[in-house]
């Protein structure tokens, strides 16, 4: 049973050839590089941060606008009285006015603004290399999962030839009717883990898609094979990587803004006034004047917000060194742990598989001949593919450690 729509790797034999996971694709099938561009470009989160992008941008052009001026009217009537007569005439009080901000604080609101942008544009690009490390994580448990469903498939055609020649025994009187049933076991025990090692490509296979954008349940085709051929990097490179490691950049960034956002509150302290020009009108007399008007900072000085936006920044720096740590330890601890995946599969090679699977064909051929007890010929089947079964775990946790390291470094390590 193949899970529809994603490639069943061919039958192989122990020491099958391992290239790139990048070779040539069958028409319809992703290769790795096209699964990273295709996340790249459709993965729903970078249309989110596109988009907070965009707004950031509009604060920017918020910050950088000036206030509008203000017109203010008072029109109405003067009734002037005296012993004989009673006059009214219009009268009207009319102003301009326009806030100037002091020099230097649009600037900073808006240098605050900047600095929000470029926060934005790092996550985005932070997003973009973890994407990458992502796929790159899942593409290669897929193709984890696809050989171990091809493992388990080859089990179960053994198992099945394996009931076969139970059954030829048993009805020669070689063996006991236990032998038959016992072989109807196998095929039972390697269905149950065939099915299971196609749910876990089936789950590979939603993951992969969804970090691409497309739809869970979409088939998918992917093209190439498990290598083995990855290195830990020297830690003359975690040095370099972690200057460029996007969560770190954001951090600077973050203390960078707080900073500006600091400075910013402490100008705002400084008045801004506003002036303008108005005039007193009557049908016989104008009076023209200049309006100025100007807050005394006697009580509000901004103390309070001064305070906040000084514990804010000393919060920032204090996170930066936490997370320079924290990277820090997170590198030491995956490379460590891919250094053991990659001796350990050192473990598996290629000699020792290929003894594997020469005795489990021997085994086959003897028992089918009566001449290996069933107990000896059920222990070869297990050895060869517990052993390989075995293999694949350790090369998945050989890319599950690389994508760690990866993730942690926040690029590619080959």
């Amino acid at each position: 049973m193949t899970l529809p729509g994603c490639a069943a790797g061919p039958k192989r034999g122990a020491a099958a050839s391992r290239p790139s996971a990048n070779r040539s694709a069958p028409d319809g099938a992703f290769r790795l590089d096209q699964a990273i561009r295709l996340a790249a470009r459709d993965n729903p989160q970078i249309q989110v941060l596109s988009a907070d992008i965009a707004s950031a941008r509009g604060e920017v052009t918020t910050a950088s606008t000036l206030q509008n001026p203000e017109v203010t009217a008072s029109p109405g009537f003067r009734r002037t009285s005296d012993s004989s007569s009673t006059t009214t005439e219009l009268h009207g009080d009319f102003g301009l006015e326009q806030t100037i901000e002091w020099p230097g604080k649009r600037a900073m609101r808006r240098a605050v603004a900047e600095k929000n942008v470029a926060m934005r544009q790092l996550a985005l690009t932070g997003f973009r290399s973890q994407v990458a490390i992502q796929v790159r994580r899942v593409f290669f448990t897929l193709l984890a999962a696809r050989d171990g469903v091809a493992l388990r498939e080859e089990r179960l055609a053994l198992a099945k030839s394996f009931v076969a020649a139970a059954k030829k025994r048993v009805e020669g009187g070689f063996a006991p009717d236990f032998e038959a049933t016992k072989a109807e076991v196998e095929v039972v025990t390697a269905q149950k883990s065939l099915r299971e090692a196609q749910a876990q490509q089936a789950a590979a296979s939603v993951a992969l898609n969804s970090l691409m954008g497309r739809k869970p349940t979409a088939p998918l085709v992917i093209a190439g094979t498990l290598s083995s051929g990855i290195t830990a990097p020297k830690q003359a490179m975690w040095v370099a990587s972690l200057e460029s490691n996007p969560s770190i950049r954001i951090q600077e960034a973050e203390v960078q803004r707080t900073g500006l956002s600091l400075e910013s509150i402490r100008k705002s302290r400084l008045p801004d006034f506003k002036v303008g020009p108005n005039i007193e009108y009557t049908p016989h007399e104008q009076i023209v004047g200049i309006g100025l008007s100007v807050p005394l900072p006697f009580w509000d000085k901004k103390e309070g917000a001064i305070a906040t936006a000084t514990a804010e920044q000393q919060k920032a720096l204090a996170e930066l060194v936490k997370l320079r740590s924290e990277i820090m330890s997170e590198v030491t601890t995956a490379s460590q742990n891919l250094t053991a995946a990659k001796e350990s599969l050192g473990f598996y090679t290629p000699a020792l598989r290929n003894k594997l699977k020469a005795a489990l064909d021997a085994a086959e051929q003897s028992y089918s001949e009566g001449k290996m007890p069933l107990l000896l010929y059920l222990e070869s089947q297990r050895t060869y593919f517990d052993t390989e079964a075995d293999y694949f775990e350790t090369l998945q946790k050989l890319f599950e450690a690389q994508a760690e390291l990866e993730s942690s470094l926040g690029a590619p390590i080959n």
